[in-house]
């Protein structure tokens, strides 16, 4: 695999940036940093991917009923309840970075709205649901996903915070990943060594039709894709499994980063693995 041409894109490109390789079938793989020395970024919401996998090994273990039922309530809807005018409080003075449009629709449901919790991870993955995601941490409870990180062998990749939890208790604290532990991740799943051979079919099924596919998927659509996205100011994040003839892992996270350009990268990076490597 020739490195040189993934180099000179990423160079191209305002921000942090970091790209992980992996090719499945012999294990070799490559990854390029720019504007940093460690492959250490802030996740946004492919932290989701740990909250699932928690989940589900609470449920192997009869910790957590995947069919058990939970009722939305108000004060779990991220930013907030109802559907914001952003014209008019942008016109008032009262918009804010964190009141733009969160993933996801349980925000816009009303409250006593009954959810399994399957629905949620679903939601959580299928569209990023923030609230879904909010709720879950309650539910399985940040210390438990964060022991569970840890039983992964991860050592930076860390939950810190629900989501849109700008409270003075959290200020500065970010969650982040790591490209080479969310490559264990997906190797891992890919084994069916994540969690249990079924959960890591069921994970993998769930992220192979997760609505945001923007990024890596843009120009490779013809090919099944396990991934998960995250973005947010200056953040834009996919990291997964391309399942072509000869499958491998593509990580992209980018902070402090033009998005537009950070997209295009990410799209044309995944492209551009897909076709060196199928040579």
């Amino acid at each position: 695999m020739n490195t040189d041409k993934i180099k000179e894109k990423t160079e191209k490109v305002r921000g942090k940036i970091g790209v992980l390789f992996e090719d499945l079938t012999t294990g070799e793989g490559f990854t390029v940093l720019k504007g940093q020395d460690e492959d250490v970024f802030e996740s946004a919401s492919v932290i989701k991917l740990w909250i699932m996998s928690c989940a589900y090994e609470m449920a192997e273990q009869g910790r957590l009923d995947l069919d058990s039922t939970v009722i939305l309530k108000e004060d779990d809807m991220v930013p907030g309840p109802g559907v914001p005018d952003y014209h008019s409080d942008d016109a008032e003075g009262h918009l804010t970075e964190d009141m733009f449009p969160e993933s996801g629709m349980l925000n816009y449901l009303h409250a006593g709205t009954e959810l399994t919790v399957r629905d949620l991870i679903r939601l959580m993955i299928l569209i990023s649901d923030n609230t879904a995601c909010n709720i879950m941490i309650d539910l399985l409870g940040m210390d438990n996903i964060n022991c569970h990180i840890a039983n992964l062998g991860c050592t930076r990749t860390i939950l810190n915070r629900r989501l849109f939890d700008t409270g003075p208790e959290v200020r500065g604290k970010e969650n982040m990943f790591s490209l080479s532990e969310a490559a264990d991740f997906f190797r891992k799943m890919y084994k069916g060594e994540l969690v249990s051979p079924e959960a890591s079919r069921e994970m993998c099924a769930l992220l192979q039709n997760q609505q945001y596919t923007y990024k890596m998927p843009f120009f490779i659509r013809q090919i099944p894709i396990a991934h998960k996205t995250g973005e947010d100011t200056g953040i834009e994040n996919d990291v997964g499994i391309v399942f072509s003839d000869k499958p491998f892992i593509f990580c992209f996270a980018s902070n402090e980063a033009d998005e537009p350009g950070a997209v295009r990268l990410c799209q044309d990076l995944a492209l551009e693995l897909e076709v060196q490597h199928g040579k």
